[in-house]
């Protein structure tokens, strides 16, 4: 009887300790350092408040008593390899991919990025399914991640670039029949760098995809399981308050 009342009291223990991991925020004494690159409109320096990502992300972690540090780097190679290699804590805004969840523990979607494809106003071409896209030249930018059905759908070839200018650039001289991005980021390009040009394109209604943007820790981070837990956790109390709506279509009036 007294083994049982032991091991009756050392389960109590277990199930106290788990109930504490999941109830109580993460506690760090030096701020979190958040990695990101300039992707406007969601994030860049001279955003209001560093772009609507960063706004919603920093937040969330103020919120939870949880001091951080935006660090924005010239690239997001740089971001992933400086969180991986643990000289930073977070990438702050990241899409899902089966290669990227290998090295990472997501976070869930804060927001959703709408994938569309753009055309020179006036093309016959039409989207509603893959098959749609075969022989016709797409104008993409390096490290977005559009989806493995995108990426390996035969007969779909991509102009590939480094800024969704260059893409939307390659369009507009006829190198590509599409260029493909997300909604608002194409909208804040355009009006920022090509506002005459803003009425020769047109963006076809079908959205490729709409893809969840995250942040992410490294497997191999201590804290990142209580990070993202304690993230989610004032990411749902945002929602349901409706701040997390508010920031959004406060930065989305400009586009």
């Amino acid at each position: 009887m007294r083994v049982f009342k032991q091991k009756r009291s050392m389960l109590l223990q277990s199930l106290l300790g788990l109930l504490c991991l999941v109830l109580v925020p993460f506690v760090s004494a030096e701020p979190l350092k958040l990695a990101t690159a300039s992707w406007p409109p969601y994030i860049g320096r001279d955003l209001p408040n560093q772009g609507m990502a960063v706004e919603i992300v920093t937040k969330a972690f103020d919120q939870a008593g949880v001091e951080t540090t935006v660090v924005m780097l010239p690239s997001w190679d740089e971001v992933r390899e400086g969180v991986e290699a643990g000289v930073y804590d977070v990438i702050l805004g990241y899409w899902y991919s089966d290669e990227r969840a290998r090295f990472h523990i997501y976070s869930d979607a804060f927001m959703t990025n709408q994938l569309n494809f753009i055309k020179r106003k006036g093309s016959g071409i039409t989207f509603r399914e893959l098959a749609d896209l075969e022989g016709l030249m797409i104008a993409t930018v390096n490290n977005y991640a559009y989806g493995d059905e995108f990426e390996t759908y035969p007969g779909i070839y991509q102009v590939k670039s480094n800024h969704v200018i260059q893409s939307l650039l390659t369009l507009m001289e006829g190198r590509a029949d599409l260029a493909l991005g997300d909604y608002r980021v194409i909208q804040h390009e355009l009006q920022s760098y090509m506002p005459s040009k803003i009425k020769e394109i047109e963006v076809l209604p079908k959205p490729l995809s709409d893809n969840g943007l995250h942040i992410t820790v490294s497997l191999y981070n201590e804290n990142g399981t209580e990070i993202i837990s304690t993230f989610n956790q004032q990411i749902a109390a945002m929602n349901k308050e409706g701040s997390l709506t508010a920031i959004i279509n406060a930065h989305s009036k400009r586009y």
